[in-house]
């Protein structure tokens, strides 16, 4: 058996042992890798709410779509709230306080897309809509629900030398308190 005793200020000098354990830099720079494939959506889509609502109320929120990026771009801005397989450009996640989905209760019928749908939008510009999410989904139970909404095109439309943005993005999830 060999025991090795000395100072702990000797070895902490040697680059070669180590001083204990260091932080973790794989998770910071992990989510800065995810931030920056983020950044390279052009769109991001956020919701505006009130935190808090009565059993029955509406239950207001905005849906936010705002161009990040310095160019222009055209996107539909038509933001018809519907279910996932049906045409529309926004979908919401919602999860009730028993942490089950909520699914949407009303199928739209939409008008067709026109012309005029489509907008170019500078940077820094956004377009939103409103909806009453009690009015689309079962909201009775009260509790907490986390709330998140996604938005996506798969239109062409151009305008000039623009073509139409296409894809998917989705917000971060928000939280809605039914009293």
């Amino acid at each position: 058996m060999v025991v090795l005793s000395g100072s702990l200020s000797v070895a902490s000098q040697d680059p070669n042992i180590s001083n204990g354990r260091s932080e973790d830099t794989t998770r910071q720079l992990l989510a800065e890798i995810r931030e920056s494939e983020r950044r390279l959506v052009p769109l991001e889509v956020s919701l505006k709410t009130s935190s808090g609502y009565g059993a029955g109320d509406p239950v207001s929120v905005t849906v936010i779509l705002t161009n990040l990026f310095d160019a222009p771009v055209l996107i539909n801005r038509r933001l018809l709230v519907n279910h996932p397989s049906l045409p529309g450009e926004v979908v919401f996640q919602i999860f009730g306080p028993d942490g089950k989905k909520c699914e949407i209760e009303r199928a739209i019928t939409p008008m067709s897309v026109h012309a005029d749908d489509f907008v170019v939008l500078p940077k820094g510009q956004s377009v939103q809509r409103t909806v009453d999410l009690a009015d689309l989904y079962p909201l009775k139970k009260k509790g907490v629900y986390k709330v998140k909404v996604s938005y996506h095109n798969e239109l062409d439309q151009p305008v000039g030398s623009l073509r139409a943005w296409k894809g998917v993005i989705s917000s971060g999830a928000v939280d809605v308190t039914i009293d």
